[in-house]
């Protein structure tokens, strides 16, 4: 080990009796766990010179302070007593060697028993206020350092990276996504002094609270999610109800309370002390993890899909319905994770859009060799974009399909034929910004046929499509990383049979309703 590793920095401060709590129990940790720490350890306390007059001590004494040392280190009295009797014994003399080294392994043991003892008697002045129920390729800090536990005492918190969702008091669910910077001031209470999170209340949690820099957030038991930019804070209620009281820079609410409801959202901004009232966002926030089973879904399944992609919020991992067709989700640069809400509730891939997220790839997908094909998906575009893929696996001769944006922006789906040549169809209206679209493509040996939100928009005329057995799959990107999707892809389901229209028509049915449900 590296003698000027930090266990080692610290040996001084414990000597002179300045360590930190923090700095003691990082200390006890790796002495229990590093037997050359512990020989260290117990080298520099008899070197030091307040422990050399521990040599004074009688053999018998040593024989006494150490049974006392190997007795329940819980005990208060018997702590106590080894502290009282290693005082004493600095007042007696004996120089002898033996005397010497016994010296150091008592105080060896003296920290071990110490520090159980001030756990023991409740000397923690951070208390544990939540638990991480769930992370997605997190990194946490906590006062700057790495934060590696389940609990998480009060205290000042950084979300680096990917997704946290956390429980408090009363059942009380939170979720936030990074960036975010936040304080666990109780179990009751949170600061958030920027990012976003959600939040759902069951009645045992009434009173839960979220600050930020503009308001306070008081819940009494509900679903809400808040935005905390730079000089101005967003509350959005999806049931229930919250109060939200304004404040200034000294944190004092400086207008009367704005109580909200369901479906309604407002903005805080620093310049001001009346929340305006703003559109409720239904598509910005994660608010849950989960990825739960929907009508749509089984309207999906009955058709009898090879491979369906949920786009469920998992840590690196592309999930199919069946699993042996799974990929894995393509990161980079950006600030917010990979993974955003989807079109119902739980995840979607996320491409862009200020994220690490840069599409998915399938090395193992499901074999195409019907000759009739279909792929049905929701799509979020963020802004206006060109060249942008939502699915593919043409590659050189390789393949047989791909849906995308053309040069124009305007959607674009292709299949190779069975004599080798590429057939497409363009629509001839731009998708919408910022909504969710059901787009399907379908290929039935005669006809190449695309839709959009359950409506026929283009045709042409197309052979039997070529057979592909391995051929990768890209999602929100083509094979060299380019033709990058700036938005979201949701529910990607593959056929190796035509769709026929009353069945596009009923996937489309199934999507309103569940929309009706989950907005």
């Amino acid at each position: 080990m590296n003698a000027d590793s930090e266990p080692r920095a610290i040996f001084a401060e414990y000597v002179s009796g300045v360590i930190s709590k923090d700095q003691l129990l990082k200390l006890d940790a790796a002495l229990r766990n590093d037997e050359e720490l512990r020989r260290d350890f117990t080298e520099y306390l008899n070197l030091d010179s307040a422990i050399s007059n521990l040599a004074a001590l009688s053999e018998a004494d040593f024989t006494r302070s150490t049974f006392v040392t190997n007795s329940s280190v819980g005990d208060d009295v018997s702590t106590a007593n080894h502290l009282h009797l290693t005082s004493e014994s600095n007042f007696r003399s004996h120089g002898s060697r033996r005397a010497f080294l016994i010296a150091g392994t008592v105080a060896a043991s003296l920290i071990l028993a110490a520090i159980t003892w001030w756990a023991s008697v409740g000397l923690n002045h951070d208390p544990q206020v939540a638990t991480i129920v769930a992370e997605v390729d997190s990194t946490l800090t906590k006062n700057g350092e790495v934060w590696g536990e389940s609990r998480l005492p009060v205290g000042m918190y950084q979300l680096k990276r990917g997704l946290l969702h956390l429980q408090f008091a009363g059942g009380v669910m939170v979720y936030v996504e990074a960036p975010a910077r936040f304080d666990t001031e109780s179990e009751t209470r949170l600061v958030l002094h920027s990012g976003r999170l959600s939040a759902s209340v069951p009645p045992e949690g009434i009173g839960f609270t979220v600050e930020t820099p503009e308001a306070e957030v008081i819940d009494f038991g509900t679903e809400f999610s808040i935005d905390v930019e730079v000089g101005q804070s967003e509350v959005h209620v999806f049931d229930g109800l919250v109060r939200v009281h304004s404040r200034n820079d000294s944190g004092s609410n400086i207008a009367e309370a704005v109580d909200l409801r369901t479906s309604q959202a407002v903005r805080i901004d620093s310049s001001s002390s009346k929340p305006v009232e703003i559109k409720l966002a239904t598509d910005r926030f994660i608010r849950n993890f989960d990825e739960p089973k929907r009508k749509y879904g089984r309207s999906v399944k009955q058709l009898s899909p090879v491979a369906y992609y949920r786009m469920p919020i998992r840590d690196k991992g592309l999930v199919s319905e069946p699993p042996q067709y799974s990929g894995e989700v393509l990161t980079g640069d950006g600030k917010r994770p990979p993974h955003a809400k989807g079109v119902f509730s739980g995840g979607s891939l996320r491409v862009k859009a200020d994220s690490t997220g840069r599409g998915g790839r399938v090395d193992t997908p499901p074999p195409l060799s019907s000759g009739n094909f279909s792929l049905a998906v929701f799509v979020y575009l963020e802004t206006r974009s060109h060249d942008s893929t939502v699915a593919f696996n043409l590659r050189g001769d390789d393949g047989n399909f791909g849906l995308s944006l053309d040069r124009d922006g305007l959607l674009l789906a292709t299949v190779r034929s069975i004599d080798g040549k590429l057939r497409s169809v363009t629509s001839d209206t731009l998708l919408p910004l910022k909504t969710w679209c059901h787009l399907v493509m379908t290929a039935n040996g005669k006809q190449l046929r695309l839709f959009q939100n359950g409506k026929l928009m283009t045709i042409t005329d197309c052979a039997m499509l070529a057979s592909c057995a391995s051929e990768t799959v890209w999602f929100g990107t083509e094979a060299s990383g380019t033709g990058l999707w700036d938005g979201r892809i949701d529910e990607l389901a593959l056929f190796d049979r035509a769709l026929s229209d009353k069945d596009v028509a009923e996937l489309h049915q199934a999507a309103l309703e569940e929309m009706a449900r989950t907005q």
